[in-house]
């Protein structure tokens, strides 16, 4: 159904109108809006988007990592720094006085220099003293800009991710697979319990007319003595025991209808009517050994269990990985712009830039890397067994389903010939009544065989129709 449609139903819901168009659903459409419409095949497609998303993170693990960066800063206050300066004795002393050098005696001493001139008597030949200054470092403002890269130049961690979240994808593509399979068959298996409780509501009204009309023509008799009180109190109780029969299938009819309509994402109030038959042509070249191979082959569960024992090894690498040296390049460009109050058109930004290869290599970080290498071979080795216990029970279902196919077709085969028998019990039982020879009862009574040998040809048709979409499951076939 488009969108338009969708959309005119829900404003005609809103208004309270109870008009609803009804939808010809055949086996392919049904189908067809299974796969668009289901709720399992929506997860599926998102569990697909969430693996692609998380192939892209995982390789973006080895690319580089490219940040720019900007900052302004304003000190409100400078510290400063206490620093002490040599200053020749004789000089100057800390005070800044001149201090005149004097030998043992008190007279001053010349200074001479290293060519022999007598330059002042107030300088000294050796010796020095420190002189307390405290100096402040810095701008009032700072600004300053620039650019990180960080390259991974090998990461063993890294590499497992990407390969794991390679076998991720096909897990997911895998499972994807499984998901629309099931939703197939349980649409077809949902859509043959339709036609089939169509199909048993069909006999059974029928059945109750014939037993209204026989209570009718007993009571008929009874009246003109012409029969037992008996016999009506018989009719009538069958006509009571029919007309449960007849509302439980209706019960069942509706469920049916409904369970269609939730497998193909349609609106429970949505009227549909269904177009197909439950007979088929029954195919008897089956041989189960094929089946085996063809499954084994072909069953996308086995590739998703398959993918996951990938994962879980994938996952014990990841973990070795720790134990591994890690290598990266980073490098960063910057300029700055130191610059006091009221000198910002004076001053000039400063560039810098550097480049490194870091190297780290894990030493001890108290066992618990080994740990968890332990717990990731222990989930390896629990998927390997989850992996063989599936094949055997997909091995043992193929067989269950392999046996209900011939079982079904056998009672598809005596279904046809009980009926075609149980027809020609009402032809003569009828004409035995026109001749006189048999009483109203033995009609009803051989139309009731004949109506209850119809019921189990149709049950039999759904069985091994049911058979069949659980075969092509099975074989990971649509």
């Amino acid at each position: 159904m488009n969108k338009s449609l969708r959309i005119l139903f829900i404003i005609l819901g809103l208004f309270g109108s109870g008009y609803s168009e009804t939808l010809e659903l055949s086996l392919e459409k049904a189908i067809d809006l299974a796969l668009e419409n289901n709720v399992s095949m929506q997860n599926a497609q998102e569990d697909l988007v969430k693996a692609r998303a998380q192939r892209k993170e995982a390789f973006s693990s080895a690319l580089p990592v490219i940040s720019a960066f900007g900052q302004i800063s304003h000190s409100f206050s400078i510290a400063s720094q206490p620093m002490s300066f040599p200053v020749p004795f004789g000089v100057i002393d800390a005070l800044g006085n001149p201090v005149p050098l004097t030998d043992d005696s008190g007279n001053m001493v010349p200074y001479i220099d290293p060519f022999g001139n007598v330059t002042n008597n107030n300088l000294q030949l050796t010796g020095v003293q420190l002189v307390p200054v405290d100096l402040a470092f810095g701008t009032d403002n700072t600004m300053v800009y620039g650019v990180n890269l960080t390259q991974p130049l090998f990461e063993g961690r890294v590499i497992a991710a990407i390969r794991g979240a390679n076998v991720y994808g096909d897990l997911a593509n895998s499972a994807a697979k499984v998901t629309r399979l099931s939703v197939i068959e349980n649409t077809k298996k949902t859509f043959y319990q339709v036609l089939l409780a169509d199909r048993m509501i069909s006999v059974m009204e029928n059945s109750l007319q014939v037993m209204n009309q026989n209570l009718a023509n007993v009571t008929a008799l009874y009246a003109q003595g012409k029969t037992a009180e008996f016999d009506v109190i018989r009719a009538d109780v069958q006509v009571a025991n029919q007309t449960t029969m007849v509302s439980n299938a209706r019960k069942i009819r509706e469920l049916a209808y409904a369970a269609l309509k939730r497998s193909c994402g349609l609106s429970i109030g949505q009227d549909i009517q269904t177009v197909g038959e439950l007979q088929v042509e029954i195919k008897s070249d089956l041989v189960l050994a094929d089946l085996e191979r063809k499954m084994l082959a072909g069953q996308p569960m086995l590739d998703q269990l398959n993918a996951n024992v990938r994962l879980m090894l994938e996952n014990i690498l990841m973990v070795k990985a720790e134990f591994m040296p890690s290598v990266a390049l980073t490098g960063s460009y910057q300029q700055m712009l130191p610059y006091n109050d009221g000198n910002y058109e004076d001053a000039k930004f400063r560039e810098s830039s550097s480049l490194a290869i870091g190297f780290n290599l894990p030493i001890f970080n108290g066992f618990g890397s080994t740990a968890r290498v332990q717990k990731a071979k222990a989930d390896h080795r629990k998927s390997e067994y989850q992996q063989q216990d599936v094949k055997e029970n997909l091995l043992l279902e193929l067989k269950s389903i392999y046996l209900s196919i011939l079982e079904s077709s056998k009672k598809i085969e005596a279904g046809l010939k009980g009926v075609g028998q149980a027809r020609k019990g009402v032809d003569m039982a009828q004409r035995l009544f026109q001749q006189g020879m048999a009483s109203q009862l033995q009609v009803l009574d051989a139309q009731s065989a004949s109506d209850q040998a119809e019921l189990g040809l149709y049950q039999a048709y759904f069985e091994y129709n049911s058979a069949r979409a659980s075969l092509a499951r099975a074989l990971g076939e649509e």
